[in-house]
């Protein structure tokens, strides 16, 4: 495992560094599989009082098979499967609307669920699917459940949203940092791997910018490092004769297993000193000096053209804080 790729865990152990979770209230997206459910089962014996998973609605029987192996590892532990397609914004709103009926509080956001390197093609509502999903979607979510987390932030609960981005926003970025006039194309930008490369710097910033519009909630990015999941063997974007021959051997040499890859995004949540709008390499790395990650600018164009976006599609805006 090349340490460039995949640097110390600098002795981070959940197993004794979360801290005890009772009366926690977690959301996951994405926790059916991959670093959703690694971070879900490494959360779990620390008896937070429910776990919310999204899974998308043809996983949903797969979401349904983590909640009885997370019921074996505690029993108590309360937990709820929403569907979720964030491609579709209309699906987020109703999953806000079923969270809303469902929850009292909401603690701890892990916004994961991602795609990635994917053939050209727009969302249900007309965006490059990697950013629409991968970006887009989140914002979404989090500007409808702000409410919720600005409440629970007001009765003096310490209240954390998690962005996870990637290596990849450092590799093949836009030139520019951010292709928002483009993000209406199907084959926008130079390759699939750029237009992921554009969704992750778009996560960073939208950490950094949640930070500043709502100090009181902890926001911070972070890069989970080289993982083996399900977003690299389900690319649509390379042939099977290149994932077989030529890139799979190098993901299995140099990439680690989802538990050790979920363990950036659970010192983020849970470590104390964290820097509220910054973005983290694994495990813990303060990262400030790559290109665009800190460009305000930058933050402030993203920040107004989602509320611009989403506005258009009908939601709500972006609560005072």
């Amino acid at each position: 495992m090349p340490l460039f790729l995949n640097p110390v865990d600098n002795g981070f152990d959940p197993a004794k560094d979360i801290p005890d979770l009772t009366g926690k209230s977690i959301l996951v997206t994405g926790g059916n599989t991959g670093l959703g459910a690694a971070t879900i089962r490494l959360i779990a014996p620390h008896n937070p009082s429910v776990i919310y998973l999204s899974a998308r609605p043809a996983s949903i029987a797969q979401a349904e098979e983590l909640v009885s192996s997370v019921k074996e590892i505690n029993p108590n532990v309360s937990m709820v499967v929403l569907p979720l397609d964030l491609s579709s914004l209309a699906s987020i709103k109703k999953l806000a609307s079923e969270f809303f009926k469902e929850a009292k509080q909401l603690d701890l956001l892990f916004l994961n669920a991602g795609i990635s390197s994917t053939a050209p093609s727009l969302t249900e509502d007309g965006y490059e699917s990697q950013f629409g999903v991968n970006y887009l979607g989140h914002a979404l979510l989090t500007q409808l459940l702000m409410p919720k987390l600005l409440e629970t932030a007001k009765s003096g609960k310490e209240v954390r949203i998690m962005s996870t981005s990637s290596m990849a926003a450092t590799l093949d970025p836009p030139p520019t940092g951010l292709a928002l006039d483009e993000m209406k194309k199907s084959d926008s930008l130079a390759s699939p791997y750029q237009r992921y490369a554009h969704s992750k710097i778009a996560n960073i910033l939208f950490a950094r910018k949640l930070s500043q519009v709502y100090p009181s909630i902890q926001s911070v990015s972070f890069d989970p490092g080289q993982v083996w999941t399900d977003l690299f063997r389900k690319s649509t974007s390379m042939g099977p004769w290149m994932i077989k021959f030529l890139v799979t051997p190098f993901m299995y040499i140099t990439s680690v297993d989802v538990e050790r890859g979920a363990l950036n995004g659970l010192w983020v949540a849970f470590a104390e000193g964290v820097k509220n709008g910054a973005y983290y390499d694994p495990v813990g790395v303060l990262e400030e000096k790559k290109k665009f990650f800190t460009d305000q600018k930058l933050t402030d164009e993203l920040w107004e053209w989602t509320g611009k976006e989403l506005a258009a599609h009908g939601a709500p805006g972006w609560p005072a804080a």
